[in-house]
């Protein structure tokens, strides 16, 4: 397969008034294929890709917040998912990446760490896998995105989240469940990030004071072996004003 760099990132309500910065900042990780959620604005992702240089597909998610896959190889085909469980979007981007078709499967998943709303991303997650199986002529793929969960021995330093999610966080006594990554771990999927940086913290969200590992890229067994790097970016200096996300990275080689 030939290597290739890939990049998921939450624009944080479609980042209209953030362009110049969102693009400092993919420009700087130079990816072969992005993957963004909240990508609400077709008009921003269009200005990105032209200014990248790169193929890209919009999709609607099944409310206000939407998504898009970014490559800089063509893209052949793609459909978009989100009717629920798979409720706000999921987009299957099939890129042409010489010698072997990739599917990038672009997730963004419900918010909130509240039980009924982990049930609902562990129900997504089963669509999602039945989906994937469903599929004719399986491409090696990846699951990628902004999943709203966290995985089994993640902390999340709840003290320095912001007041309204520590209000919301109140309600189950400060207890977080754990049902939507592990429904992955067990289909064989590995969390490229936790597989190479097993003690590190890695946490996604806040920029400004980061407290959670949200965004995962998962790979399934037959692409593990080709892993060779995952990060999460903190640099430019851009990074910090151009999302409440940090981008985080995976290299395959």
């Amino acid at each position: 397969m030939t290597p290739f760099r890939i990049v998921t990132y939450n624009l944080e309500f479609g980042g209209r008034d953030r362009v110049d910065a969102i693009h400092a900042v993919l420009a700087h990780l130079n990816a072969d294929i992005i993957a963004l959620n909240e990508a609400d604005d077709p008009d921003v992702v269009a200005t990105l890709a032209d200014r990248l240089q790169l193929h890209h597909v919009w999709a609607e998610g099944s409310g206000d917040r939407h998504i898009a896959t970014l490559s800089r190889y063509p893209i052949s085909s793609y459909h978009v998912y989100n009717k629920p469980p798979l409720t706000q979007a999921v987009l299957a981007t099939h890129i042409e990446l010489p010698g072997q078709p990739l599917t990038i499967y672009n997730a963004h998943f419900l918010p909130y760490l509240l039980l009924p709303f982990e049930l609902r991303r562990w129900q997504a997650i089963g669509k999602l896998l039945r989906l994937i199986a469903s599929q004719p002529q399986p491409h090696p793929h990846l699951i990628v995105g902004d999943l709203n969960a966290i995985a089994p021995q993640d902390q999340v330093l709840q003290r320095r989240n912001p007041a309204r999610m520590r209000r919301v966080m109140w309600l189950q006594a400060g207890l977080i469940f754990r049902l939507a990554i592990p429904r992955l771990l067990k289909a064989g999927y590995i969390d490229c990030f936790r597989h190479l940086h097993p003690h590190e913290d890695g946490f996604t969200w806040w920029t400004i004071n980061p407290t959670t590992r949200y965004d995962y890229i998962m790979a399934p067994p037959a692409l593990a072996p080709s892993l060779s790097a995952c990060y999460v970016a903190t640099t430019p200096d851009a990074i910090y004003t151009a999302s409440d996300h940090f981008p985080l990275v995976a290299e395959f080689a």
